[in-house]
């Protein structure tokens, strides 16, 4: 997917007649970088957040099987994106559309008004696919026989049982015209699941049919340790080759420097010392290696203005060299913050080997973080995911952060989630049912029985 150098912000949502019944529209106050979803069971709080996430990453054949009749998103420049279903002509046994079929349509991306229907794609591709993937073969028109079931079943039955375990690519592989690629580019939605802990995403590799085998994912909070600890690593290669260039040129440096006025000793030393600080920090949250240091002590080497010239370069050097980790300092620093206030008993250790990885406080023995409880996994994954993996401007949508944490840890999600935005410029919409994750926040809450 590619994106203009800011990400479109949504308005709002409209969406009728929903599971043929409900009309709901959904506010992104401008005002607010939180907006919270509530409603009983079955009002389709959720599904509104997938439809999001669906349309803007081009997973198409969730709206081959849900029912609704239009969906319009609005986007705070003016334009806007419309999904189209006649769920009229689902039953209709004249119809020319596979059932389920959908049409999209834009404003203010060009061909304003032009329709672009997913029915001969759905059948030439995405079905072509379904056959080559799942244990299936198409008997008519619109029936398939289910070699698991040894049943038939209609299109809309084979999507419906089978579309969450295909490929992402394969579900995403209509070639869509260039004013629709553009526009559903123009926004970067990251849907949070409530099954966040289970790694989904298939192998691209075709399966013998009839055959569901499947190799067992690693657990998802030991891909985001292996994830981190890449990014360490990449950020180190990175340091060593900046310290290499300046380390290369800086004779050369120190001979051609010329300067007005060279920086007194006090100076210096203040300059020193905020740098052996910034590396201890870098140190304390695993993105440095420990190293022994002492300070510089007092000298009448410094009333000579060639050492001081020396000095003045060394320490722009090292501060060019440590901002490499800047911005991951940042999010590392808060990522083990919010994670120690939450554990109990444990603490968490970010290293360039491991990535993550926690000790008992009390044995001081490792931890697998397959083993920590199903809560400290959801919030590390949930956490991670914010931090580190998710675009700047992006629409981020959580489904039921409430899943698996305890009632404390829920009243302080709306607060660590601020902490987050104070570094990420993202914009949130939680669904959820616990009047605890809301906690203060109902002036946030948009009812869908409203």
């Amino acid at each position: 997917m590619t994106f203009p150098q800011q990400p479109e912000q949504i308005a709002s949502l409209r969406v009728t007649r929903l599971f043929g019944r409900f009309d709901h529209t959904l506010l992104f106050p401008a005002e607010s970088d939180i907006s919270i979803i509530t409603a009983p069971n079955g009002y389709g709080k959720t599904v509104l957040l997938q439809m999001i996430d669906s349309l803007f990453n081009k997973q198409f054949s969730f709206f081959w099987k849900i029912d609704f009749e239009k969906v319009e998103i609005f986007l705070t420049s003016g334009k806007s994106i419309g999904i189209l279903k006649d769920t009229a002509d689902l039953f209709n046994e004249h119809r020319t559309d596979p059932p389920g079929a959908f049409r999209l349509t834009t404003a203010g991306f060009g061909a304003d008004g032009q329709l672009f229907s997913f029915s001969d794609e759905l059948l030439s591709r995405q079905l072509r696919s379904l056959e080559r993937n799942l244990p299936i073969d198409q008997v008519g028109p619109d029936r398939w026989h289910d070699f698991t079931l040894d049943r038939s079943l209609s299109t809309y039955e084979i999507v419906d049982r089978y579309a969450d375990q295909l490929p992402k690519s394969v579900l995403g592989s209509v070639a869509l015209p260039e004013w629709l690629q553009r526009a559903l580019d123009s926004v970067d939605a990251h849907l949070v699941e409530t099954q966040r802990l289970l790694y989904l995403e298939e192998p691209e590799e075709r399966r013998p049919r009839g055959r569901r085998d499947r190799t067992t994912p690693p657990p998802v909070v030991e891909r985001d340790a292996n994830d981190l600890a890449q990014h360490i690593g990449r950020l180190l290669q990175q340091y060593a080759n900046e310290s290499q260039k300046l380390d290369q040129t800086f004779p050369k440096r120190i001979l051609a420097f010329h300067s007005d006025s060279v920086s007194e000793e006090t100076e210096i030393r203040a300059n020193l010392e905020e740098l052996t600080q910034k590396q201890d920090d870098l140190m304390s949250v695993g993105l440095l290696r420990s190293t022994a240091s002492e300070p510089i002590q007092p000298s009448d080497i410094f009333q000579q203005e060639s050492i001081r010239r020396i000095l003045s370069i060394y320490v722009d050097d090292t501060r060019q060299k440590l901002s490499i980790f800047d911005n991951t300092y940042a999010k590392i620093r808060l990522f083990k913050q919010l994670l120690d206030e939450h554990f109990s008993f444990k603490t968490v250790v970010i290293d360039p080997d491991k990535g993550i990885s926690a000790i008992d406080n009390d044995s001081g023995e490792g931890i697998p973080l397959s083993g920590l409880s199903s809560g400290e996994q959801h919030e590390l994954v949930l956490i991670y995911e914010l931090l580190f993996k998710v675009r700047e401007g992006a629409v981020i949508l959580v489904d039921e952060p409430e899943l698996s944490l305890h009632v404390s840890w829920q009243k302080r999600f709306i607060s660590d989630l601020k902490k987050i935005q104070e570094l990420r410029k993202i914009k949130v919409v939680i669904a959820t049912h616990s009047p605890q994750i809301i906690n203060n926040e109902w002036d946030l809450v948009q009812d869908l029985t409203a």
